[in-house]
């Protein structure tokens, strides 16, 4: 099972193709990272998750 969980997984990595979105996904995970540490992700889950400050009704919490 794990011989063949492996040769799936480097079938997929030689694509060109693939290779690019695992960079692309490290890159991106990396800037979230730093951004972390540098102090500027201590938003709020809520403001970080929904774009807006908390406590702003959406348009779905309408009476």
């Amino acid at each position: 099972m794990k011989r063949t969980i492996g040769a799936f997984a480097a079938n997929w990595l030689r694509k060109p193709q693939n290779q690019e979105k695992i960079k692309r996904g490290a890159r991106q995970l990396w800037s979230r990272y730093q951004r972390f540490r540098s102090g500027s992700g201590t938003q709020t889950t809520q403001n970080a998750r929904t774009g807006r400050p908390p406590n702003t009704p959406s348009s779905t919490d309408r009476d």
